[in-house]
């Protein structure tokens, strides 16, 4: 019998820290999945690593970037003061590395989610960057920028990612996948277009209803101040699709496109499509084609002509804009029975062809929800 041979490993102390690092923050991340339900997809995105960088190899900057992001069940991954070294190996080298990073991070609301308890107050700079990436859930800059994209075309992006945030805690993630039922959710959006229920009561529970029966959330959540107020966002926690208005006051037509806009992402557009509209629907949507050069700029514009042909068919747009009076209330009550529609998505659609006035006294059909 051939003798067992024995091979000797010298592992010296910093290999062995490396090994129980990464060890531990695998270990760490697969506690998370199970808790949150969070997929790793959501995971790469919102701390801005690799795959290969995050659990193959787990070096430093990955391990930093899953602290200040999910906080630090934290002596599993080190102690305290070798977790700060990384977060400012990582991050902050210097202090001209801290101001440059503190500029982006002043840009959130940060008094007003101090004033609602999201961040402390009376930190330092070191302290006030990690209470903001830890609230918001990411790992970089890099991972803002991953996971909440649809925010860098507006001017804010910051306080808009922000308002998504507070919207996203409300929200408790699917175990399982959702499946959209097309049919279902079709049938309920065309009830939603009708006046068949109290113009002035109702909307926007009648809306929460028809939604959570066909899985999907909705959420209202109060707008920060420091930016126009946003129309609506869909994204994505989890497994789960998520509508989120702001809590005031919109025109029921407007209210209504923007619903519809957001349902069209879910049922043409894969998983993990998010959008955040700020109001340019008095565009047509030839205009719109125009100004699409970008994929993203393609799937807004079919999610918009799913709005538009959902709220009023080409042929009920042609058939109201035939009959040549218009501009008459008893025209535009006449076609809402006709069609079983809201009189206001009629005089809404009719202005964006630029076949009515902005100003026009066929806009106190348009109720607000």
């Amino acid at each position: 019998m051939r003798p067992r041979r024995i091979v000797e490993i010298n592992l010296t102390p910093s290999t062995l820290i490396i090994y129980f690092k990464t060890m531990s923050l695998k270990e760490s991340i697969k506690q998370l999945q199970k808790r949150e339900h969070i997929t790793q997809d959501e995971l790469l995105r919102r701390l801005g690593c690799s795959r290969s960088g995050l659990m193959d190899h787990a070096t430093a900057e990955a391990q930093a970037a899953f602290s200040l992001a999910f906080g630090n069940d934290s002596s599993r991954i080190s102690d305290k003061d070798n977790l700060e070294s990384i977060s400012k190996a990582a991050f902050f080298k210097d202090k001209e590395e801290l101001e440059k990073i503190l500029m982006w991070i002043r840009k959130f609301p940060i008094r007003a989610l101090q004033k609602k308890g999201h961040i402390p107050e009376n930190v330092k700079d070191a302290d006030l960057v990690r209470a903001v990436f830890k609230f918001m859930q990411i790992g970089s800059i890099a991972g803002f920028e991953n996971y909440y994209g649809a925010t860098l075309q507006s001017a804010n992006p910051q306080t808009y990612a922000a308002w998504i945030r507070l919207g996203e805690r409300e929200v408790k993630r699917l175990a399982t996948d959702f499946v959209p039922d097309r049919k279902a959710i079709l049938a309920n959006l065309r009830f939603l277009r009708t006046n068949v229920f109290l113009r002035n009561q109702g909307t926007r529970s009648a809306a929460r209803e028809v939604l959570r029966n066909n899985g999907i959330e909705y959420v209202e959540v109060e707008p920060f101040l420091t930016a126009p107020t946003p129309v609506c966002a869909f994204y994505w926690r989890g497994s789960r699709p998520v509508i989120q208005f702001p809590t005031t006051k919109m025109e029921d037509s407007k209210f209504l496109e923007a619903l519809f806009h957001a349902v069209g992402h879910l049922l043409l557009h894969p998983k993990h499509t998010t959008c955040l509209q700020l109001g340019a629907f008095s565009q047509p949507a030839k205009t719109l084609e125009l100004l699409a050069a970008r994929p993203e700029d393609i799937l807004e514009l079919e999610a918009s002509h799913f709005a538009q042909d959902l709220l009023l068919s080409e042929a009920e747009e042609c058939e109201l804009i035939c009959c040549g009076r218009f501009n008459e209330r008893r025209c535009i009550e006449h076609f809402s029975g006709v069609f079983h529609v809201r009189p206001s998505i009629l005089v809404e659609r009719l202005q964006q062809q630029g076949k009515l006035r902005r100003r026009t006294l066929l806009n106190d059909f348009k109720i607000a929800v």
